[in-house]
């Protein structure tokens, strides 16, 4: 069997090429200082990012790529098990270590790995099989009410990390997976009413996510405290100015900004390539945002759009929760930028989901 591939398809891949080089471009840089802090050495977090991101991210990407549609809604269930297993196992104690107020990783075999993003990648492939099962009877309200338990039970446990902002995501997805297999909008409309009230309900029982919202209103509030990090980020996109200090010669990873090479990584980027260099970045997610809608609109069975719509709605949606987050335009989620931000687990399971797609894109002949 011979395989070909579409335009669109080619701009798809072309554009995660873009964003996995940028993302090690920036790293490399960036990490500099924190490297040198944290570990004695330069490069310590590219590395760690090349051996455990982008090395076992391509390895997904190319097993993934070959292996059979039907193995892969095979392993939906399976894996989305294993995610709520490993999301459990976050707390119990001397299975999880804790990083800034948060247990969100797991210690395994001295390796660290973040359980929600497998499980991001396990509730799409799951929902989008399930739902292509049930495309008979997905018209009827009573649907929703298995879908609710699964997305109840992964949820929850992403709350308790705390993770709220990786919580927003996995909802979008398996929302849009969801309208996109054609379920009534009134359940729908019903569902987001509910999520809407326990995330104001969420918000209004943890203080540092009110602190956010606060910080939001007014970045004056606490300078020092929860609007020190939005501060410093603002700062850093109005020093880069229209071109930019050059890439490495930024101020702000020099303990001035926190998260350089996570969350505020974009802020980094804007710095050191500024306005020109930050909307190239913006312009090459839109194009594999637009591209990967187009590969699920052109894809030939309903697991396989709904999947990569799934897909495209988690990295979409989180790619522009974190830009919006540090611009300042809605509230500091703490969510990481995909396919740039430092993060092996993130990485790798993003890498996979773009297998996926390219699994679907491709033309057989």
């Amino acid at each position: 069997m011979r395989h070909t591939w579409s335009k669109i398809s080619l701009i798809f891949f072309g554009a995660t090429a873009l964003l996995v080089i940028l993302g090690i471009a920036v790293i490399t840089t960036a990490s500099i200082p924190l490297s040198q802090s944290n570990h004695g050495e330069s490069f310590y977090y590219f590395r760690h990012q090349i051996i455990y991101g982008l090395g076992l991210g391509l390895a997904a990407f190319l097993v993934l790529l070959n292996l059979k549609m039907a193995w892969i809604k095979k392993l939906g269930l399976p894996i989305l098990i294993l995610s709520i297993i490993l999301l459990a196992a976050i707390f119990i104690p001397g299975f999880a270590y804790e990083a800034g107020g948060a247990k969100r990783w797991l210690n395994i075999f001295g390796i660290s790995f973040q359980p929600s993003e497998l499980a991001k990648l396990a509730l799409a492939i799951y929902f989008a099989h399930w739902l292509e099962s049930k495309k008979d009877k997905i018209a009827k309200p009573v649907m929703i009410l298995p879908f609710i338990l699964w997305l109840g039970l992964v949820g929850s446990l992403v709350v308790m990390e705390p993770d709220f902002g990786t919580f927003l995501i996995i909802c979008a997805l398996a929302l849009a997976i969801y309208f996109g297999a054609g379920a009534p909008l009134k359940p729908l409309l019903v569902t987001g009413v509910i999520g809407f009230l326990i995330s104001i309900s969420l918000i209004a029982i943890e203080p540092y996510r009110r602190e956010r919202i606060l910080s939001f209103f007014d970045p004056n509030r606490d300078a020092t405290g929860s609007s020190y990090q939005l501060n410093q980020a603002l700062i850093a996109i109005g020093s880069g100015g229209f071109t930019g200090l050059g890439l490495g010669k930024g101020i702000q990873k020099y303990n001035y900004l926190p998260e350089t090479i996570g969350d505020s990584v974009f802020a980094i980027i804007s710095e050191e390539m500024g306005f020109i260099g930050a909307s190239l970045a913006l312009f090459v997610y839109l194009i594999w945002i637009l591209s990967g809608l187009k590969i699920a609109s052109t894809a030939a069975r309903p697991f396989e759009k709904y999947l990569v719509l799934g897909i495209v709605t988690w990295i979409g949606s989180q790619t522009f929760i974190n830009i919006l987050g540090i611009l300042g335009l809605i509230p500091f989620t703490g969510i990481p930028l995909p396919f740039i931000s430092y993060g092996g687990t993130a990485l790798t399971i993003e890498l996979a989901a773009v297998g996926i797609v390219a699994n679907i894109a491709r033309k057989r002949t």
